[in-house]
């Protein structure tokens, strides 16, 4: 099952258009460079709409975008971009070629570590522009609707807290207050499912497949965040290898700038190594030593309350202690879940690291060696006929939960690996 392309999907895109996967977005970029009035102005008012605070909306008003409307909203991020990401591949490009013969450390100038973070700070600032500003406000209308639905039932409850002691007249204005708060959380959760199908829309147009459950599932990963940030823009960076393609074609009779425009190219699959290496490296020195030291944790509080039962003779109090090591052994359970998730997400991305820094290799070797541009475009449509097979390598599973406390439970450990 085809679920999210998370990291190792990277190195596909780098290394190539693949026009059976991202062929419908390639072909509107080619087709829409001079997007008309109605399709630009559609997609600006889509953007303003997403702009501040959540933009409640009600009944029919709740219409999924459609593909093309996040076709032309593609496009149009694509155009917007495209002068500040070339002129930061060209940075990045002259920081490559500068680490060849840097010296391993020096006190004054530029040594290998200083230019990696020179290179490094460039990365980042292409991933900001890549990331897409529409999937980035659906999923903060998600987070904000949801505190929404959060402080209602806090309202409710201290409403229904002030009721007990309530005269008459107060109950029938604090049920009104009651009532009004539970129309707000319908209309909050009516609210999330509908940027949730945007979000769905969104990701579908990247060729990413999600059901409404498994997007439940991925945005409560530790990792949602990575993962989304990295399929988009792997995404995108398909369209630009392909415009990169294009351009080193264009100069075929200019060596020197052909050679440049391949030099990106080669730039991107440094950058798609060192966001694989990044997000490994996230799941080894954070993520995974949490889960780690929330099991010992949990396991030390299992073991003080399987001796305090053992101990207690009152009915009541053995009650507690027993509810306690149940949800005690489901945080084990879901932890562990957790944990095994995790290393799997490692092993896949693991092994795209190393198919990744084997294309970067030959792609590098060939920058160097290369004297002929046709012979530049000849590898890059090369690297087309292997993207299928290394897309496959590295797929992480989304699988919905269908236990609704373990669902719960794996969400409460998602806010404490972030925190």
């Amino acid at each position: 099952m085809k679920i999210l392309g998370l990291v190792l999907f990277v190195s596909l895109f780098i290394q190539s258009v693949s026009a059976d996967w991202r062929g419908s977005v390639n072909d509107v970029w080619d087709s829409t460079k001079d997007l008309g009035g109605d399709t630009l102005n559609k997609t600006k008012d889509l953007y303003s709409s997403l702009s501040g605070d959540v933009r409640l909306v009600r009944g029919s008003d709740r219409q999924i975008i459609s593909q093309q409307m996040v076709s032309d909203e593609n496009t149009q991020h694509i155009k917007k971009i495209w002068p500040k990401v070339l002129k930061n591949l060209d940075g990045a490009l002259e920081i490559n070629t500068k680490l060849d013969t840097a010296p391993d450390s020096v006190w004054f100038g530029d040594d290998k570590k200083s230019l990696l973070n020179d290179q490094f700070d460039v990365f980042s600032e292409i991933e900001d522009l890549l990331i897409s500003p529409a999937i980035n406000q659906n999923r903060e209308n998600i987070v904000r609707l949801k505190d929404r639905v959060i402080e209602e039932h806090a309202d409710i409850a201290s409403l229904k807290e002030k009721r007990v002691v309530a005269t008459v007249d107060e109950r029938s204005d604090l049920d009104k207050k009651i009532k009004k708060a539970e129309e707000n959380i319908t209309l909050y959760l009516d609210n999330i499912d509908y940027q949730k199908g945007n979000l769905r829309a969104r990701l579908q147009e990247m060729g990413l497949s999600l059901n409404h459950g498994q997007i439940d599932v991925l945005l409560s990963r530790v990792d949602s965040d990575d993962i989304i940030k990295m399929s988009v823009i792997y995404d995108v960076l398909a369209d630009i290898t392909k415009q990169l393609m294009e351009l080193t074609q264009e100069f075929n009779e200019d060596i020197n700038q052909a050679r440049k425009y391949y030099g990106m190219h080669v730039v991107l699959l440094k950058m798609v190594i060192t966001m694989q290496q990044s997000y490994i490296n996230k799941l080894e020195e954070v993520y995974l030593p949490k889960i780690e030291k929330i099991k010992a944790e949990t396991q030390s509080v299992n073991k003080e309350s399987r001796a305090l039962l053992r101990s207690e003779r009152k009915s009541s109090q053995r009650h507690v202690l027993e509810s306690n090591i149940k949800a005690q052994r489901l945080t084990l359970k879901v932890a562990q879940l957790y944990s095994n998730q995790l290393q799997k997400q490692k092993k896949k991305v693991s092994k795209a690291l190393i198919e990744a820094k084997k294309d970067y290799r030959i792609a590098k070797n060939t920058f160097d060696t290369v004297k002929l541009s046709t012979e530049l475009i000849r590898l890059m449509r090369t690297n087309q006929a292997s993207f299928n097979a290394l897309m496959n390598i590295q797929i992480p599973e989304i699988v919905p939960f269908k236990n609704i406390e373990m669902q719960k439970k794996f969400e409460e450990l998602s806010i404490l690996l972030k925190g």
